[in-house]
């Protein structure tokens, strides 16, 4: 099982295909899992790199508070343990974050950046229902909830919150089985509510609008148009910050419509390298 051990922290990653090389960088709560419709989609064309964020997955954690920059550096370690001087970027929501950072601090790394339902900054919206509102339901502040095992309880409530955010009702339905034992393998994980609430409070933290000028790559950026947990107005704004960016809206797309829309959304990606 390949790893990489980094100052603090051993990540777990896979390489699969070769070609120019790719690094997907997964969001808020998920391992490199979020990109299987990508890894068997870009398999064939690129040199597909996916890994767990630290905390998360198989990757192990840290002590300290995290940051957006510092799992960015994250990534340009994994890169130089590769031997990867210069690679496409991809990242969705969180992952989004991390490529901002990673372009804006290391622009000669990046061939060619893609942002998917991302932003520059959270907002209130956010910040406020989303970020603080989980962060309420797994401290269990809501409601006065007293349950037996109240933190397993709590988090599972939360997850569903965030998923109804992420997804359609439908395809919610139709993965039911598949989505229930993704809870139950990453409740299984040590020490994962506490990478959720460092995730969290780092995505409050982020902030790149002053400096989306610093990002010398081409740029896609692309947003559903019913994406309910990072509004698409965000897209808009690093569309019109970034230099060298295209703005794709999947009608109808949700927030996790790599998954939910994977089709539409590769092609748009593989459409985007290729020019």
């Amino acid at each position: 099982m390949p790893f990489v051990q980094l100052k603090n922290v051993k990540l777990k990653y896979y390489t699969i295909g070769e070609g120019k090389p790719v690094v997907f960088i997964a969001g808020f709560g998920v391992d490199h899992r979020t990109w299987v419709p990508q890894i068997t989609f870009f398999q064939d064309k690129n040199k597909v790199i996916v890994f767990d964020n630290r905390g998360i997955g198989e990757s192990t954690g840290s002590p300290e508070p995290y940051t957006i920059t510092m799992m960015a550096e994250d990534v340009i370690c994994l890169l130089d343990h590769l031997k990867i001087k210069k690679t496409h970027v991809v990242g969705s929501s969180m992952g989004g974050m991390i490529a901002q950072e990673l372009a804006i601090n290391h622009p000669d790394r990046v061939n060619k950046l893609v942002l998917s339902s991302t932003t520059a900054k959270a907002d209130k919206t956010a910040r406020e229902k989303i970020l603080k509102g989980f962060e309420e339901m797994i401290e269990g502040k809501i409601n006065n909830i007293v349950e037996v095992n109240p933190r397993r309880i709590l988090f599972e409530k939360a997850f569903n919150y965030i998923l109804q955010l992420t997804f359609s009702e439908k395809f919610i339905r139709e993965n039911k089985q598949l989505i229930e034992s993704f809870i139950r393998d990453y409740l299984s994980k040590k020490n994962y509510v506490e990478t959720l609430l460092k995730q969290s409070r780092a995505i409050a933290r982020h902030n790149t609008t002053k400096r989306l000028d610093k990002i010398k790559a081409p740029t896609l950026v692309i947003t559903g148009t019913r994406d309910e947990f990072i509004s698409p107005e965000n897209s808009e704004y690093l569309f019109k910050h970034i230099p060298k960016a295209t703005l794709v809206k999947i009608v109808g797309g949700t927030h996790g419509m790599h998954h939910e829309r994977a089709e539409e959304f590769n092609e748009h990606v593989l459409r985007f390298f290729e020019e």
